[in-house]
């Protein structure tokens, strides 16, 4: 009779090594996938910041408007779109003018902002016009109202409700 010796089949990765070298791969890629969220965030969030922003406050349903400066502390243009908020069914940009020695409003359809620069908008000139309410507005009310720029960028930026004689 003939002997046979088999041998067992030699693994390549023994088991802890499999495992730990499985758990690095998850960890690094999970890492990687961490960090690709974090440099989109940055790529996306506009460098740019809104001050003194305030809505005068009209009886009614009159539209109101939206004052605020906007400063570009980026190194690249940036192009103010429009804006958005829950409380408003509507908002526009517009820039009051007087014309042949009559107001007027023109809507606009976007604001390029160069590096560095302040946008202000004041009573009789740039400003949000805030139209059909979603619900009454109170002095010292805060309205979220979000600033949409060229590149799918926005800025949230809180309003304060001011009373109508305020600037």
């Amino acid at each position: 009779m003939m002997q046979c010796s088999i041998e067992p089949k030699r693994r390549f990765f023994s088991t802890d090594v499999l495992s730990s070298r499985l758990r690095y791969a998850i960890g690094a890629g999970i890492a990687a996938i961490l960090a690709l969220f974090v440099c989109t965030a940055a790529i996306a969030a506009p460098e740019v910041s809104a001050r003194n922003a305030r809505i005068r406050l009209l009886p009614g349903d009159l539209p109101l408007a939206g004052y605020f400066e906007l400063v570009n502390q980026g190194k690249q243009p940036l192009t103010l779109l429009g804006a958005s908020s829950p409380a408003f069914k509507m908002i526009h940009m517009h820039l009051s003018q007087e014309l042949n020695g009559k107001s007027t409003m023109i809507i606009l359809e976007g604001m390029e902002m160069s590096p560095g620069e302040t946008l202000h908008f004041t009573p009789g000139g740039y400003h949000l016009m805030l139209m059909q309410r979603v619900k009454p507005l109170q002095v010292d009310d805060q309205v979220p109202i979000t600033l949409k720029f060229s590149g799918n960028q926005t800025l949230e930026v809180m309003f304060k409700v001011q009373g109508a004689g305020s600037q």
